[in-house]
């Protein structure tokens, strides 16, 4: 019986406290959070940090405390974003968070264009970032917004500069990438690289179908959580993360899956193991 992870997406950068108050926001909210989802199942916790006033972050100081208070408490692992969407910060400090040890952490192979600035990696970045990730032995998350950046991963793999077991997350319905319906799912389900692992993530309403059919459609990982939506079922806001890995965890046994723990769910994408 094939065993799925569920991914916990539980702050992100752009929602705020005030339209969805179970939001996890602090440092200790995200890490009781961690260890509320990990303990409902999830195997792995999607990591933003914001700063004191609840604006995205990636302060070196607030991930190493965050990661370390995850690790005290539970052996999920710990992939963290790198997106410097909403932040102001050198590539250089995105790289030194490599130095933390995450399990793996997210990356966008180009730049991804929105009205608010979007995400910016020059290809220079992208190489020293994958060079960090190697060194400190982080898996990277490779995020997937469009067929172009589907096509420079490929191209990066081609070279040698990516590793074998490669992990895919496909976006699905966030500003400046693909549409949420069902063209560009279908388009997903197609281009997935034979060998990759892969999950996809369905923005806002897109989060319940996505999430069925990457399950029937044999993905390794789903991923779940309020940074990707606000409802639970249509009208019914959710309360907590928890409510959406319980939601998944359901969606996977009642599709005649398992739902893989945390270190099922490393040797599936190659990872030594959470770094408890």
């Amino acid at each position: 019986m094939k065993k799925i992870g569920i991914c916990a997406a539980i702050t992100g950068s752009m929602t705020m406290k005030e339209t969805m108050p179970g939001l996890p926001v602090t440092v200790d909210e995200i890490i009781n959070c961690a260890y509320e989802c990990s303990v409902a199942g999830a195997a792995m916790i999607h990591v933003h940090v914001r700063d004191r006033e609840e604006k995205p972050s990636l302060d070196f100081s607030l991930y190493k405390e965050v990661i370390s208070g995850i690790r005290e408490k539970c052996d999920v692992l710990i992939c963290i974003s790198t997106s410097n969407h909403l932040v102001d910060v050198s590539d250089n400090n995105r790289i030194k968070l490599m130095e933390l040890k995450p399990d793996l952490a997210s990356i966008e192979v180009t730049s991804l264009k929105r009205p608010d600035g979007g995400i910016r990696n020059s290809k220079e970045f992208v190489i020293e970032m994958l060079e960090a990730m190697r060194k400190n032995e982080v898996k990277p998350e490779f995020e997937i917004f469009n067929p172009r950046m589907l096509k420079e991963l490929m191209r990066l793999v081609e070279l040698g500069l990516i590793e074998e077991n490669v992990f895919i997350q496909f976006v699905i319905g966030s500003m400046g990438g693909m549409k949420a319906d069902y063209k560009n799912i279908q388009w997903m389900l197609d281009s997935v690289p034979k060998g990759f692992h892969w999950s996809a993530a369905g923005i806002a309403g897109m989060q319940l179908p996505v999430n069925f059919i990457s399950i029937l459609n044999g993905c390794d990982v789903i991923r779940t959580g309020m940074e990707d939506n606000r409802y639970l079922l249509k009208g019914v806001p959710v309360k907590n993360n928890v409510e959406f890995v319980n939601r998944a965890a359901n969606m996977i046994r009642m599709l005649g899956c398992e739902v893989a723990d945390s270190l099922e769910t490393a040797k599936i994408l190659g990872i030594k193991g959470p770094k408890i």
